[in-house]
């Protein structure tokens, strides 16, 4: 293990580079170009509402090196919400996967404490085979649902 990695929960003093981090991940993961200002608001909207998630960041000798967000969705199936990771970005690094795979054991460190969340799921790209297959290597497993989306 990475004796200088940290993992936390994110304040709104690390709001702007969150917002930062977004505009790289979308350019690098699925070479899309979002607004910044957008994503910055979108970011703050986190910090202002509970509700809405909270993020989860790594940091290797104090200086920000990954990120997730993590929302809550309830399932009356299971009378309890699942933490949703929505996607983990590690900047390029040479312990990226041990950065990686220490966010999503916080995550889950963190879902098991709270009594009324159910389970995990992850959000992956489709194209990401890597990522995939890793998630399968740490002992998830793909669901048979497909996500469908309209945004507005």
């Amino acid at each position: 293990m990475l004796k200088n990695l940290v993992i936390r929960i994110a304040t709104r003093d690390d709001a702007q580079e969150i917002a930062n981090f977004n505009v790289l991940f979308a350019k690098e993961t699925v070479d899309k170009s979002i607004s910044l200002a957008l994503t910055t608001e979108g970011v703050h909207q986190v910090f202002a509402k509970f509700n809405n998630g909270f993020y989860l960041i790594a940091e290797l000798d104090k200086k920000i090196v990954g990120i997730t967000m993590i929302t809550r969705e309830w399932s009356d199936w299971n009378n309890g919400a699942f933490y949703c990771i929505q996607s983990i970005f590690v900047k390029s690094n040479e312990n990226e996967k041990e950065i990686h795979d220490a966010i999503l054991s916080k995550a889950k460190e963190l879902a098991k404490e709270h009594y009324d969340v159910c389970g995990i799921r992850l959000f992956v790209q489709k194209d990401d085979k890597e990522t995939q297959k890793s998630y399968e290597n740490l002992g998830l497993q793909k669901t048979p649902y497909i996500i469908f989306e309209e945004t507005f």
